[in-house]
């Protein structure tokens, strides 16, 4: 699919920061509104408790369709020209950062314990489950639900965020290279700013957003090396999946492995928790960039924000 179409509408479909900026809006719009009108619809019916959060997760998923669909008819983008374009490729780098993100959270976990941070206060629970066929049930649900999380979150804050920052970025000169980092910088933030509400996973607000700006930064950077939202998918997959059914929180209802209690509060330990672990994964991001394309040039980052 051509990543140039004609548009519909001239309005927001230039090459300038205000172009940029209403198709940002649009986006927003777009999505909060599907969102409200869907989960309204969805609010209507129950749903068996097997199926985890995966329906709360599809409003999330029609909003992304919504979006792509006013993004395509209203300013003739493809989502190709956000890093979204099925094939061997992207399967390959969802698969590949499906990998790293259980580096990640392995190395993560190991230092929660070396730490003495966090520890282990049971292994093997089923939550609130009862059998094994529900067990597996909630446990794919809640793979599904997490593979759609990653989709809406990283085409919205990684390719049309970063995307647009960049296409306004360079149409007031700033080069290319400080233009995507500024990008990658501004995303993090404003994703970091989303995570303040954190009190359904039990953490402060502080380690919240500073875990989603952390989160954020490493995403952005997978995103920006590959021109694909591929690779920071399966990293957010896979580490959301970690921490749910590899070792989730103690309080928690769903399947795991084991339950782990981890640091809530800013410390010196956190530090270390979030640092060692996001180094690893970001050498990890590199190395996988370099065995897949070759080598990491400007040439990659340049494809950002092309219309």
């Amino acid at each position: 699919m051509s990543t140039r179409l004609r548009p519909v509408s001239r309005i927001g479909s230039e090459v300038s920061i205000s172009g940029a900026a209403v198709r940002v809006v649009v986006t927003a719009v777009t999505f909060i509104a599907t969102l409200a009108a869907v989960g309204l619809v969805l609010a209507q019916f129950s749903t068996p408790d097997v199926l985890t959060n995966l329906p709360n997760q599809l409003p999330t998923l029609c909003g992304v369709a919504a979006v792509i669909l006013v993004l395509y008819y209203l300013f003739g983008t493809s989502p190709a020209a956000y890093g979204l374009s099925l094939g061997r490729r992207w399967l390959g780098d969802f698969a590949g950062g499906a990998v790293i993100g259980v580096l990640f959270q392995a190395v993560s976990t190991a230092a929660i314990l070396a730490t003495g941070s966090g520890r282990i206060v049971g292994s093997w629970s089923m939550g609130v489950f009862n059998d094994p066929v529900t067990v597996g049930l909630a446990i794919g649900a809640t793979a599904a639900a997490f593979v759609i999380v990653g989709l809406w979150e990283d085409f919205l804050f990684r390719g049309v965020l970063i995307r647009e920052l960049v296409v306004g970025f360079t149409s007031r000169r700033v080069s290319r290279p400080a233009a995507t980092g500024s990008a990658v910088v501004v995303s993090a933030l404003v994703f970091g700013a989303l995570h303040l509400n954190a009190g359904a996973a039990g953490l402060s607000a502080s380690v919240a957003v500073t875990q989603a700006v952390v989160g954020g930064l490493y995403f952005g950077l997978a995103y920006v090396l590959t021109d694909s939202l591929a690779l920071p998918v399966g990293i957010h997959f896979s580490t959301n999946l970690w921490t749910t059914v590899v070792f989730g929180q103690p309080e928690s209802g769903y399947p795991a492995a084991f339950r782990l209690t981890r640091p809530f509060d800013l410390s010196a330990d956190l530090i270390v928790v979030l640092l060692l672990p996001t180094a690893v994964l970001v050498t990890a991001v590199v190395l996988w960039v370099r065995a897949t394309r070759g080598e990491i040039s400007e040439a990659s980052l340049q494809m950002v924000g092309e219309q």
